[in-house]
């Protein structure tokens, strides 16, 4: 796993792109749009997700803010490169792409705190829901995160987990994205 993460950390660093958005005033990856994106990754399918690309304030249900995202294209627009900072200064990033292979999108998240995710999944009703499982302290947790475009061009990420194989699920984050 520790080979993993060095490499996740290895690809952000040969990319250029900074692991951690720029939350007040410092240097971020940019969110902007490959000036080209590759004839490999014109599909439909490969920009599903693109409404999530930008510069976003995180706020919880009740308005608080609690953190700032910087989604940016990678790879020629192949895929999205997730740099997360809370509040209260916990760090974490992802790297999302579409699996033609597999015809469904993935994402790997790796926190500060320790915590990795490996979820996979695909566009349902407009949102983007992706789903995985991993181990937890007191067995298997499944972790569902859905991604949803608000008609105000902000976006609703719910991360729900389960510890029953997915028969229950509980509200592990309820963001609101606006634009920065």
């Amino acid at each position: 796993m520790r080979n993993y993460v060095v490499r996740l950390l290895s690809l952000s660093a040969t990319i250029g792109l900074a692991l951690t958005p720029g939350l007040y005033g410092q240097e971020s990856a940019t969110a902007s749009s490959p000036a080209v994106i590759s004839e490999a990754c014109q599909g439909v399918e490969r920009r599903q997700f693109d409404f999530w690309i930008g510069d976003w304030t995180v706020s919880d249900p009740q308005g608080q803010v609690v953190g700032a995202n910087t989604i940016a294209m990678i790879g020629d627009g192949c895929g999205l490169l997730e740099s997360w900072r809370s509040a209260g200064g916990n760090t974490g990033s992802s790297i999302n792409m579409y699996d033609p292979g597999t015809g469904q999108w993935s994402q790997t998240w790796v926190g500060g705190g320790g915590l990795i995710l490996h979820l996979h999944g695909g566009l349902e009703d407009g949102s983007m829901v992706l789903e995985g499982e991993r181990e937890g302290p007191q067995g298997k947790v499944t972790d569902r995160l859905s991604w949803t475009p608000n008609e105000d061009g902000s976006v609703r990420q719910h991360w729900q987990v389960s510890n029953d194989g997915g028969e229950t699920f509980q509200t592990a984050f309820d963001g609101r994205y606006t634009k920065r």
